[in-house]
């Protein structure tokens, strides 16, 4: 509840005071105190030493959990730390006989390849291009930008051509860190990317609000960097003197962010040194940065940047002013520009769009590429078609035999060894890399054994990657039924919405806590829960009973029956709030110009989490109600629609 869903383990700093002397003439104190932590609390003990980048804490749990059956990440982490700053073997390759050996030890482990993706970042710093070489198609998880553009850049030290492969992944990243901005570096100062590939990258970074990219494409256009600065910290201040070209671009695209009527009333005015294309991306800026504000003249200026050199960055912003308006045409022509237009939610709009301008079997073409799909804009798409929302028919379930590999999966083990010590990211590491290439049989059987461990949400997730067979009452868990339902009947609440709900905040981890602090199953933070708790007549509640499964359950459908009167019984505006805060929504709502129907309402919410969380949430309960009631299920009914009111104070936290 209240920002941000993703999870992070609840982990007590088990004995890490005892490995962190204050003065080294406590040190030998320290370390007696130390030998009394068990096995599993120097690990964890370790994990948070290496989190803090202090080696000697590392090796000092290490010592005392080199037995412990993750003691490989004991040595990972300490390899680690050698690679990192202010370490003397930072660049040196003091390390790299160590590191061989760990991969050689550990081959096919995800530890493994967390080793050989730093490793290849600090190969790629020193140029070691043959050792990098080697190892960079062994690398599994392909997940680091920098990784990639250290490996085109030593192509193109080989003397490749990697022209196009270089624009397409230096385009894409929204960050530069040490590989992609050696690459962008290196090819723009040998000519291989000319001012125009230079302009270009900057009106991505300007989209991506990406200052230090703009500064260092900046750099490699002449600009005075000065200037730049000005441009990026004062805007308003640059464009009110005669200042035109790129630093004009940069002032008025950053300026758009926090004041798009200025930055608009700045370009009708004038900006020197402009071109046509210039302009309409200006216009582009303006235009995304008012519909991210709501700006009631946002479509007005999406008309005028409908030309832009813009990406999908830009267009999704314009297709949603024209979709608040319900201007079909316009949305047409801006969905049309896209890139990635195959996106279910674009897909399904343009088909909306291409209905109302009169193509309606075209409509109806793109409809069906969409409608197959377990997931909102699918069953939005279904339903245009005459299908409501039904689970596919359920798999025949897994055979002793097939539950036997899951229990015998080494991964596996060592996930719920991370999860009993309450380090639930590498837990989920281990146990998504073992997914690798399981075909629907053995996804269906890791999911249902991690199911009869309650490990609900690695049965969810892991449920939830099958292609051709399904069972959606693993991808749809609806455990605690016993305490869920008298909860949610006492505040008249759809247990399917709760459900829905749940699934989405904490994936049913009862110890789940997010990163601002919310915590249990419907994820409460705790200033709300003692507003709760006064409304409930509780004076004794304390925050840590959110981790109990009746209390949790109490205060969160007290919340959510409380959000959803607050804004007129719309499970759309009840289920924003409840991620977002109630304002919000108020907000959103009074901002719109006539009547939409909830599915543009939840579109065009500015927020991206709070727009993924309520399409999920209510796409959740909608299976949900499928499941329980058995019968077809129609998302459209439960969206409703969404009628414009003015914003009135709310009460609730």
């Amino acid at each position: 509840m209240r920002h941000r869903i993703a999870l992070v383990a609840i982990v007590g700093l088990i004995g890490l005071s005892a490995l962190a002397p204050a003065q080294a003439g406590k040190r030998a104190p320290a370390r007696e105190a130390a030998k009394s932590m068990s096995s599993d609390e120097a690990l964890v003990a370790a994990r948070e030493a290496f989190a803090a980048n202090d080696p000697e804490r590392v090796r000092a749990a290490a010592a005392l959990a080199r037995d412990h059956s993750l003691a490989e990440y004991l040595e990972f982490w300490a390899l680690r730390l050698r690679l990192q700053p202010p370490h003397a073997d930072v660049a040196t390759g003091a390390a790299d006989l160590e590191i061989r050996r760990f991969l050689d030890r550990h081959a096919g482990t995800i530890v493994a390849d967390l080793m050989r993706r730093d490793w290849m970042l600090d190969l790629g710093r020193r140029g070691n291009w043959t050792t990098f070489d080697t190892e960079y198609p062994k690398w599994v998880l392909r997940d680091d930008d920098d990784v990639h553009c250290f490996a085109l850049l030593g192509r193109v030290e080989r003397g490749e051509d990697v022209a196009t492969e270089v624009r397409n992944r230096l385009f894409a990243v929204r960050k530069h860190g040490d590989g992609c901005s050696a690459l962008l570096d290196r090819l723009a100062r040998s000519g291989a990317l000319s001012r125009v590939d230079l302009q270009a990258r900057l009106r991505v970074a300007l989209e991506t609000n990406s200052a230090d990219i703009v500064r260092q494409v900046g750099n490699l256009l002449g600009l005075d960097g000065a200037a730049v600065d000005a441009a990026l910290a004062r805007p308003a201040r640059v464009l009110a003197r005669p200042h035109g070209g790129e630093t004009g671009l940069i002032a008025l695209a950053r300026l758009a962010r926090n004041d798009p009527a200025a930055a608009a009333g700045h370009l009708r005015d004038g900006v020197g040194g402009l071109t046509a294309s210039d302009r309409d991306f200006a216009w582009s800026q303006i235009a995304a940065a008012g519909m991210r504000r709501l700006a009631p003249e946002s479509l007005d200026w999406t008309r005028l940047g409908l030309n832009a050199p813009a990406t999908d960055e830009t267009w999704v912003w314009l297709a949603r002013a024209a979709l608040r308006a319900q201007d079909w045409p316009t949305l047409r022509t801006v969905v049309e520009r896209m890139t990635h237009r195959t996106d279910p939610a674009w897909t399904y709009w343009l088909a909306r769009a291409l209905r109302e301008t009169g193509e309606p079997q075209q409509a109806d073409a793109l409809l069906r590429t969409v409608a197959g799909q377990f997931n909102f804009y699918g069953q939005l798409a279904a339903e245009e078609l005459g299908t409501l929302t039904m689970p596919p028919p359920r798999a025949a379930p897994p055979t002793e035999a097939e539950l036997a590999e899951p229990a015998g999966n080494a991964g596996f083990a060592r996930a719920l060894k991370f999860y009993e010590l309450g380090l639930r990211l590498e837990g989920n590491r281990e146990w998504n890399f073992q997914l690798r290439g399981m075909n629907d049989r053995q996804l269906l059987a890791a999911a249902e054994w991690a199911c009869r461990r309650k490990v609900l949400d690695r049965c969810v997730n892991t449920a939830e990657r099958t292609e051709n067979q399904h069972d959606f009452s693993l991808r749809f868990v609806a455990p605690f039924q016993d305490a869920l339902e008298p909860a949610a009947a006492e505040r008249g609440l759809d247990p399917a919405w709760v459900y829905g709900l749940i699934r989405q905040e904490s994936r049913f981890v009862m110890d789940a806590r997010s990163w601002a602090g919310a915590q249990g199953l419907m994820q409460i933070m705790p200033a709300t829960a003692r507003w709760i708790a006064r409304k409930l007549g509780e004076p004794g509640f304390r925050i840590e009973q959110l981790n109990e499964l009746p209390t949790n359950l109490r205060f969160g459908t007290y919340y959510l029956r409380s959000v959803l009167d607050d804004l007129q019984g719309s499970p759309v505006l009840a289920s924003a709030a409840y991620n977002a805060g109630p304002r919000r929504p108020h907000s959103w709502r009074a901002a719109l110009p006539r009547p939409v129907e909830g599915a543009i309402f939840a579109e065009i919410i500015p927020f991206a989490e709070t727009r993924d969380y309520v399409k999920k949430v209510l796409s959740n309960a909608v299976y949900y109600a499928a499941l329980f009631s058995g019968e077809p299920q129609s998302l459209k009914a439960r969206l409703g629609s969404v009628m414009p009111q003015p914003a009135v104070p709310s009460e609730l936290p």
